[in-house]
This record gives structure tokens, C-alpha cells and sequence, in this order.
């Protein structure tokens, strides 16, 4: 199989006729433009080819709790011609893994989730702009050598490692449909400020990015505004950042400037001097939050956007959607090789769009947000349907059998909540008070 080039074009009417017919699927061409991405070379047939092996790896997210064995047996790969001895033989299926790679699984979920990023969905702007965010998280991976050498460990205040290798996560999502447009995995020490670069040029236009205040960053923002049009961003500021107020508007809203004088001997490409808006609200415990922002006062008011900033908070309740019920609450990813830990990842993130995405299909025939249907129900829900789909001879029934999905999904409608505002709280560390036992077994520091 020949490596094609990344950035081949694809026949839009065929994709969107793709589409159509399967409500939403991943389309038959970028799946054939994934697996050309393999770096493995097949002269002979393989018994397990790699679209086979593609499915494999989306089963086994979708069914975290089986082993890699009892994925194949329910996905019916049997029906396709091979033995039960091959599909009792582990080794088979981990090296099908291994031939097919991260680099696919990779591009077919960024290629997916740029096609559906341009989809429209019900209240999926805010006053004409679409609302995103980014945000970071680790996820733990095997401890094997190879894993402990390439992600490296938590930080620890003494002088041993973590137990485990740690990988660092970075996602940009829409807020109003929980579809992960771009990820970026690495090594714990790649902090998500500089993942957040490498994802700055796959921010839509005509949008608003939500982010907390790590990512107040003078390198960082210009360069969102000023690569792409009509972007904006919202940030709370940290108490340390000085600035002098130039106008003001209202009390509470006033159009400020920061030197960069200070921040310019380390990078000469910073502006002398950075203009923001700066919205200033109280919480209910009287304390006072601050917001900066480059959306202009004459088009959007400050009480509009204190409420979008309240936003920021669903990408933490997606990171919670694919921890606890995409991994089952496991703390640690299963693979233990570097390239196949990347690609359980992007997988992971494949299938969490696949039912995020028919979840939105489901909302826009309903007239609802999509984040108001049960994401665990619908994920239930997909993964019964999921194994008839696999086993299914007559293709024809695939669209409805999609159909009937949608309709399930309606059932699932959760309340509209209303979410009281409750500060953060320290959790007291009763273990503190008692001495502790270090194990002997685990690793010092280099």
C-alpha cells in the first residue's frame, strides 16, 4: 500500500452524498485516505486487512471493559472469512495494531472533526459567533520503559517518580455541541500553552475561544486574533498583571493597555504595548472576577459575555464524559507501546465524536442544545446498535437502522439544568498529619 500525500483533495459531492445516505458516519473516502497513511507495505493479502483492523481499534474504545479478543468475536469478524484460532491469538490482533499505526487514526479523526465543525446545530452560536474553548488534561499510560522514557512522569515534590508515565492532552472544542475539533498529545513536560499553538490554526473563524487564565499569554493571543478573521478570545487575568486603564466605559467595563517592555527581551516580536477590554464582575461570595477580552464594546456587552464565559466550564464536563464513561473510570490507558498509545488516544477521541455527533443529529430534530441528551445513555445506546451494524449482511439497512438510532436517542432528554454558582474548595488532606511510608520499589529521580 503506497503513502499518499496528507493534503489530498476529496470530491465534495461524493462525500456529502456519503453523508446523506448513512446520517453521519465516517464517509467510505476518508477512511480509504487514512489507511493509505500506513507505513506498512502489504505485497500478500492480509487476513485481517487494515479497514478491519480500523473497526477493531474503534470497538475496543467504544467497549473498554472487553478484552482485544472478545472486541473481535462481538464486531463479527468472523463472518469475514476468518478462523477462530486467528481470532483467539492475541498476538494477531495486537500486530494488525501495530502494522496499521497512529498517524490514520490521527488524520481520520482531524478530517472528521474539521467536517463536522462546519455542520450547524441548534444554539450553536452566540450572537453570531461560535463559541469554543481549550483546556488541558494528563491521562496515564502503562508503565513500560518505553513509556517512561518517551512521556517522563508527573512532577513530585520529593525525590521519586510518579507510578506511572503521564501523557499531556490539549483539545479544542465547541462548547455547545462537545465536538473535539483538534487534540494535541505529548510528552507531560509539553506544556499546553505550546500545544496550544500548534492548534491555533484550526480555531474557526467568526468565533469566540474561551480559556482560563493560564492562557493569558501576550505570544499567544495576538497571534489567535491576527491569524484568521473575526476571532476573539475570553480569558480572566492573573492578579500579578499590571496595566493602566486608558477609557471606561461603564464601572465595570473598561478598555485598558499593558506594557511589554519586560516580556520583549525575551521575544522581540511582542508589541511595546497591548490594548484589551477588561469586564469586572462579583461572585457570589463577594469575589471579584476580572475578564479580558478582545470583543469590542459596541457589539457585545459586558453582561452578555460574564454569562458566556460560564461556558468554559463544559469542556471540563467533556474531558469528564471521556474518562468516566468512554474509559469506564480507568486511570490508566491500556496499550503499552508509545505509537499505539497515540493511537488508542485519537481513537478514543474518533469514537467520543462519532456519538457526540449523532447526539447533535438527534438535538437538531428535536430543537434542543445538544448538550441537553444524556451523553452515557446515547453511548449506550450507540454501542447495542453498533453491534448490529457489524454483524448486518444487507447494507441496504443501514440507513434505517441509523434512523431508528436517531429516534432512540429522543428518549434521553436530560432537564435544563440550572447550575448554582459554587466556588472551588480546598479539600483538607487529612493524610498530612501522619508520617509516610515510601516504598522501596519506587523509582528515584535521574
Amino acid at each position: 500500500m503506497l503513502i499518499q500525500e496528507l493534503t489530498s483533495i476529496f470530491e465534495e459531492d461524493k462525500v456529502r452524498e456519503n453523508i446523506d445516505v448513512f446520517n453521519a458516519p465516517l464517509p467510505t473516502e476518508f477512511i480509504e485516505q487514512a489507511i493509505s497513511l500506513t507505513s506498512s507495505v502489504s505485497v500478500r493479502r492480509r487476513k485481517l486487512p487494515p479497514e478491519q483492523v480500523l473497526r477493531l481499534v474503534v470497538g475496543m474504545s467504544l467497549m473498554r471493559h472487553e478484552s482485544i479478543q472478545e472486541v473481535a468475536t462481538r464486531l463479527a469478524f468472523s463472518s469475514k472469512g476468518l478462523t477462530p484460532d486467528l481470532l483467539a491469538a492475541r498476538s494477531s490482533l495486537s500486530n494488525a495494531r501495530q502494522r496499521l499505526g497512529s498517524e490514520p487514526v490521527k488524520w481520520l479523526f482531524e478530517r472528521s472533526a474539521e467536517h463536522w465543525a462546519n455542520q450547524t446545530h441548534v444554539d450553536d452560536n452566540w450572537l453570531g459567533l461560535q463559541p469554543m474553548a481549550i483546556d488541558g488534561t494528563t491521562l496515564r499510560t502503562e508503565d513500560t520503559p518505553e513509556c517512561r522514557e518517551h512521556f517522563g512522569s508527573a512532577a513530585t515534590s520529593g525525590e521519586f517518580e510518579s507510578g506511572y508515565p503521564v501523557m499531556q492532552l490539549t483539545c479544542l472544542m465547541n462548547v455547545r455541541s462537545h465536538i473535539i475539533l483538534r487534540a494535541e498529545a505529548g510528552k507531560y513536560r509539553d506544556s499546553e500553552l505550546y500545544q496550544t499553538t500548534k492548534m491555533l490554526e484550526s480555531v474557526p473563524d467568526n468565533s469566540v475561544l474561551l480559556m482560563d487564565k493560564l492562557y493569558h499569554s501576550a505570544k499567544l493571543l495576538p497571534e489567535l486574533e491576527t491569524n484568521g478573521q473575526n476571532r476573539f478570545w475570553v480569558t480572566p487575568v492573573r492578579k500579578d498583571i499590571k496595566y493602566t486603564v486608558t477609557h471606561t466605559f461603564t464601572s465595570n467595563d473598561q478598555l485598558v493597555e499593558r506594557d511589554l517592555s519586560s516580556a520583549r527581551r525575551k521575544d522581540k516580536s511582542l508589541p511595546r504595548h497591548w490594548s484589551m477590554r477588561l469586564i469586572s464582575f462579583e461572585t457570589s461570595k463577594k469575589k471579584v472576577v476580572k475578564l479580558a477580552t478582545n470583543l469590542p464594546h459596541d457589539a457585545y456587552s459586558a453582561e452578555d459575555i460574564i454569562a458566556l464565559y460560564k461556558e468554559r466550564w463544559e469542556i471540563e464536563l467533556g474531558y469528564r464524559e471521556v474518562k468516566t464513561s468512554m474509559l469506564n473510570n480507568a486511570l490508566t490507558l491500556r496499550s503499552k507501546k508509545v505509537d499505539l498509545v497515540y493511537q488508542e488516544l485519537y481513537v478514543l477521541l474518533l469514537a467520543y465524536n462519532l456519538i457526540r455527533h449523532e447526539i447533535a443529529l438527534t438535538a437538531n430534530e428535536v430543537g434542543i442544545r445538544p448538550t441537553r441528551i444524556s451523553f452515557k445513555s446515547a453511548m449506550r445506546i450507540v454501542l447495542y446498535d453498533y453491534y448490529g451494524m457489524a454483524m448486518t449482511n444487507s447494507l441496504h439497512t443501514l440507513p434505517a437502522r441509523m434512523k431508528d438510532l436517531t429516534e432512540a436517542i429522543k428518549d434521553f432528554i436530560l432537564p435544563k439544568p440550572e447550575r448554582p454558582a459554587y466556588p472551588r474548595v480546598l479539600k483538607l488532606n487529612n493524610a498530612k498529619r501522619y508520617p509516610l511510608k515510601k516504598p522501596e520499589k519506587l523509582r528515584k529521580k535521574p
